[in-house]
């Protein structure tokens, strides 16, 4: 799907184009949404310049994801989406900068571009004008999804603080975590862990684009309008990689003390088991010497020989059991 949008003084008008279409002549930015081959070839007519692939967005080399060729800037980096769904997973995005219009080409359906895309078609949205260009776009893109990712850290936090209240948080004298609960939390830090992983992944490729962008630039007015929203973002960016870099550590500090956990529950119940054999030594000791049947046993012939053998085996048994609980060890 090619979606064109217009400057149209302070705001986007968005309009859906297909091959062999007229460009607009005000277009600042073509999105390009699962392109065709046919809606490849299309806008590269109109631009004048060649569109990645899906097969050259995948690369993961430093020189094929920022490059120019013939005074058309590339840029590709990974970005969420599907945050909201159990199946989280990271994708990448094309930026191409040529004469003065940007061209997305993507994969996926990121929020950040929908909800950049609502906020630019409003009147007076503050965030373009009628001089802008298609870096403005690609800026206000980047700062959008920037915004999507802290959101989606603020989601991951809270997440995080349930999980943790779950294991340091319980009453006293509540049952311990069973095996279905500690595998369960588990498996949620693991994933948000995952999760995180991708997250830095996006964010990394957003903090090298703006490197990139900055050597890249041209010159003049446009460069120094833009520079203040540079420095912005690449705060923006670090502020969120040190907040990453806490949560990524909270994370593994509750990976351990959940293993940890499950370590002194597989102790105790050990500990339990070592306590019930040590107390049934001495009345197995008593019973095998009874079980012997000479013939000369002088209890074998007296009345109360079977009585007062079962309570020497009953006293031998309490008696360890005492003597553990009052050292407090169960």
């Amino acid at each position: 799907m090619i979606q064109v949008y217009t400057l149209d003084g302070d705001r986007l008008e968005g309009a859906e184009l297909k091959p062999g279409d007229k460009l607009p002549p005000k277009t600042l930015w073509i999105d390009l949404l699962n392109p065709t081959a046919d809606e490849d070839k299309a806008v590269e007519q109109w631009i004048g310049a060649s569109i990645p692939t899906d097969r050259d967005m995948v690369e993961i080399e430093e020189s094929s994801r920022f490059y120019m060729e013939e005074g058309v800037q590339y840029f590709t980096t990974p970005v969420l989406h599907a945050t909201d769904s159990e199946h989280r997973t990271i994708a990448p995005v094309s930026f191409v900068l040529a004469n003065k219009r940007l061209v997305t080409v993507r994969y996926s359906e990121p929020k950040a571009f929908a909800i950049f895309v609502a906020r630019t078609t409003k009147p007076g949205n503050g965030l373009l004008d009628h001089q802008c260009t298609g870096a403005s776009v690609l800026l206000g893109l980047i700062d959008t999804i920037t915004d999507r990712l802290a959101d989606i850290l603020e989601g991951a936090t809270e997440e995080i603080e349930r999980a943790s209240n779950s294991i340091l948080h319980r009453h006293a004298g509540e049952r311990p975590m069973s095996t279905r609960e500690f595998r369960r939390t588990l498996t949620r830090i693991g994933g948000l862990g995952a999760f995180l992983s991708k997250v830095r992944e996006s964010l990394s490729g957003i903090s090298r684009l703006l490197a990139y962008l900055r050597t890249t630039l041209e010159n003049g007015q446009p460069r120094k309008e833009l520079r203040g929203r540079l420095d912005s973002l690449e705060r923006d960016v670090r502020s969120l990689e040190n907040y990453l870099d806490f949560l990524s550590n909270k994370i593994t500090f509750l990976l351990d003390t959940i293993v940890g956990l499950i370590s002194v529950e597989q102790n105790a119940i050990i500990k339990i088991f070592s306590i019930a054999s040590v107390g049934l030594m001495p009345p197995t000791l008593i019973a095998s010497i009874y079980g012997m049947n000479f013939h000369f046993m002088p209890e074998l012939g007296a009345p109360w020989g079977y009585p007062l053998a079962l309570c020497a085996m009953v006293l031998s048994a309490i008696l360890p059991l005492y003597f553990f609980w009052r050292k407090g060890w169960f």
